[in-house]
Formats: structure tokens, C-alpha cells, sequence
């Protein structure tokens, strides 16, 4: 499954508005520790592994294109 995710900066609730995942950050886009963040809580929002989130597209961007294999 494909989704597309908006990344906004600060604390906030991650949540799913017209098919785009908004999800909060706290974490300095440096080293990728913001993908990374990202990453986890889009895990944990679709409740499976780490491993199973990979990024397909907009690696520096705000709008991202995450792959959630299962």
C-alpha cells in the first residue's frame, strides 16, 4: 500500500485527512532523524513494523510518498 504523507513540524496527533497522513515532528531534519521519526510513527499509526515503512519518494521535501509493505 502507498501512502502519501504530509510532515508538519511540532507536536501534534498524526492523523489521516483527504488520503494524506498528516504527521508531527519534533526532530531536526538533519542526519534524516526526521524521516526516520516519521517513519516510526507511521509505523505505529498502522500498527506494524519499522521495517515494513520504506520512503519512495520526497526524501527533503514536506510531501512524501511512503510504501507500507505487510
Amino acid at each position: 500500500m502507498i501512502i502519501r504523507v504530509r510532515v508538519n513540524f511540532g507536536k501534534g496527533n498524526t492523523e489521516m485527512i483527504n488520503d494524506i497522513l498528516n504527521v508531527y515532528t519534533d526532530k531536526k531534519p538533519e542526519n534524516n532523524r526526521a524521516n526516520i521519526d516519521v517513519m516510526k510513527k507511521i509505523a505505529e499509526y498502522f500498527n506494524t513494523d519499522i521495517k515494513n515503512v520504506k520512503l519512495i519518494k520526497g526524501r527533503t521535501s514536506r510531501n512524501k510518498e511512503f510504501e507500507i509493505l505487510k
